[in-house]
């Protein structure tokens, strides 16, 4: 008698090729053993309710991609209140966002379960493609548990009594051992083909997260590792390079991969809820499909309306250029010299330092002109949208203004003192000025890209990355550089590669050594991966995560430069807040009590 598999039937039969959301345009569904699939799409939909758990609100759509992970040395969460206690490092094991997300998680570890002891051997996956992504995303899943919370209980097997909740953790480092070798054991069944991806893991895919979860492995962090350091990263800058290898058309597997041209344009796509197939750089996107306006155009990503460019008009919304966006994160002025001076040619300071006032740095093309980073004009923009009272949209050097811009309309320039002025000024007249209170433009909702209307709809269609193809090209130079004890040439160029596209020049000769290259790198990958969720687990591999959380605590003696003491303030009580113990989450308390095999994370 065949096997049959598992399904509840999705109640509206949504497209499965609908506009650039290919796969996930579908209500994730929960596999149950009391129905069953009759058919191959049925089984997709099955696989959609695996890959749901990245969607949903708890995962990337907020809780895990910012409240949990988006706060580092780079981004700071730009309120005073105690309420959101994530973001300023005040959480706790009854935290609800730290609850709903382990709970996802878990969701989808457990959906990926049943739907793989469902379709074994099945008629509808006789080539087992479908069992071995599910697989996949049960090991990244893991990843992403062990990652953040340390030791985590490991789950093969589908939640069938009671007593199966009663699990005791697994150490990190034999979890993140499993972790691997079930990622591996999926590279031979793997799609080869680019034609899934970014939406769906493909083999390209499989082989940068590897690069990434090795990378983990060898870090800092991880306790047991010391005598496989090595022998990690050896392992990381090889997956790595098969990536590149493809991406270059060489190797087993040659494919179409390149670095946009346009830095901003990478974003534009996601914004715009659109896959670049000219250039592949995504490798990886986390879907939202609509803004909740209907109950056909759902979505649970809050990217761009918590993480933007701040836009709060209620009024004349027929003249908005930026929908609603509460933009709770700026870019740090830590982020802020890291562009400006760090890792800088002379030549390019220089340069930098002959902008006209009243030059629109949002352009690329005048950014490059004038020596300025592109990703530094497009992550740290000069503007929002949440209008001013004092000064007028352009203000002129002593302008009192009694004009305004209107909120959601007008792009509002920043105010703060000016070193070359020596005095308050606005960014249309001094670019320089008001340097840590700008908002993280990377997910901004400028109507423009979004490309509609949505008034103060708080969700958005916006994607979300997971790999890019320059985090795998700067996963490679840093491996290479730890198991060779020093940059290789390969290494170098995949540096240059990432910074040639931001339009920066490099001294090569200043990066030859193996502290300076690792340095280098570290410092790049901060610039180019920024506000995407994956900083804060570099500076824990890394070994430096509250020595850099600390550096907050100089905020106050740099109140001109940051623009804004509110902020400053701000950012120096998540300096105060950070310990040894926010290296990890705490296990919810709930968990605690309801699985009593568990015990809560050291320090916590």
């Amino acid at each position: 008698m065949r096997n049959k598999i598992k399904n509840v039937v999705l109640a509206s039969a949504l497209s499965m090729l609908v506009s650039s959301c290919s796969f996930l345009n579908l209500e994730p569904n929960v596999i149950e053993a009391s129905t069953f699939y009759n058919s191959e799409q049925e089984v997709l939909y099955g696989l959609a309710g695996i890959y749901g758990a990245l969607s949903t609100e708890a995962v990337y759509g907020n809780y895990y991609s910012l409240m949990l992970s988006n706060v580092d040395d780079l981004s700071y969460f730009n309120r005073s209140t105690t309420n959101n206690f994530s973001q300023m490092y005040a959480h706790d094991a009854s935290s609800s966002e730290i609850y709903e997300a382990w709970t996802k998680l878990y969701a989808g570890i457990g959906n990926a379960n049943s739907f793989m002891e469902a379709v074994e051997n099945s008629e509808y996956d006789p080539e087992h493609k479908l069992w071995n992504e599910a697989r996949f995303l049960r090991a990244y899943y893991h990843f992403l548990l062990t990652q953040a919370w340390g030791d985590v209980p490991k789950k093969e097997h589908s939640t069938k009594t009671p007593d199966d909740v009663m699990c005791e953790a697994t150490p990190q480092y034999e979890l993140l051992q499993w972790v691997v070798s079930e990622m591996e054991a999926c590279l031979p069944l793997a799609e080869t083909a680019l034609t899934n991806a970014p939406s769906r893991v493909v083999k390209v895919t499989m082989q940068g997260i590897l690069a990434r979860v090795y990378l983990f492995m060898a870090g800092e962090s991880v306790e047991g590792n010391e005598a496989h350091r090595a022998e990690y990263y050896g392992k990381a800058r090889d997956y790595a390079w098969d990536v590149i290898q493809s991406a270059r058309g060489q190797g087993e597997n040659p494919l179409n991969i390149f670095l946009n041209p346009s830095y901003s344009q990478v974003f534009i796509n996601m914004i715009s809820n659109e896959y670049d197939k000219k250039y592949n750089e995504s490798l990886w996107e986390v879907e939202f499909f609509g803004d909740r306006s209907s109950a056909s155009s759902w979505s649970n990503g809050r990217i761009g309306d918590l993480i933007g460019l701040q836009s709060s008009g209620s009024e004349k919304f027929e003249t908005f250029k930026c929908n609603y966006s509460y933009a709770q994160y700026n870019g740090s002025i830590k982020l802020w010299d890291m562009y400006w001076k760090t890792d800088r040619t002379q030549s390019d300071i220089d340069l930098m330092a002959t902008v006209p006032a009243g030059t629109d740095l949002t352009s690329e093309a005048n950014a490059e002109k004038y020596g300025w980073d592109k990703r530094h004009v497009w992550n740290m923009c000069p503007y929002n949208y949440n209008g001013h009272e004092k000064y007028p949209p352009y203000p002129t050097k002593g302008a009192s203004g009694s004009g305004s811009c209107a909120k959601s309309i007008d792009k509002t320039p920043y105010v703060g003192k000016s070193e070359t002025l020596g005095t308050s000024v606005s960014t249309s007249e001094d670019p320089t000025v008001a340097r840590g209170i700008r908002n993280c433009g990377k997910w901004r909702r400028e109507i423009q890209y979004e490309g509609q209307m949505t008034a103060k709809d708080l969700y958005t269609k916006i994607n979300y990355p997971i790999l890019r193809y320059s985090d795998v090209l700067l996963m490679y130079a840093e491996a290479a550089n730890e198991a060779n004890n020093g940059p290789t040439a390969e290494a170098m160029e995949c540096v240059l590669e990432v910074r040639e596209r931001a339009g920066v020049d490099t001294d090569r000769s200043a990066y030859g050594d193996y502290q300076s290259f690792q340095t280098l790198v570290r410092n790049e990958r901060g610039r180019e991966l920024c506000f995407e969720s994956l900083r804060k687990y570099d500076l824990i591999r890394w070994g430096i995560f509250v020595e850099s959380m600390k550096d907050y605590l100089n905020a106050l003696d740099q109140v001109d430069n940051w623009g804004n003491q509110d902020r400053a303030v701000d950012a120096y009580n998540i300096g105060v807040a950070v310990q040894d113990k926010h290296v990890l989450l705490p296990i919810p308390s709930i968990e605690l009590g309801v699985n009593t095999e568990l015990t809560q994370n050291k320090l916590w």
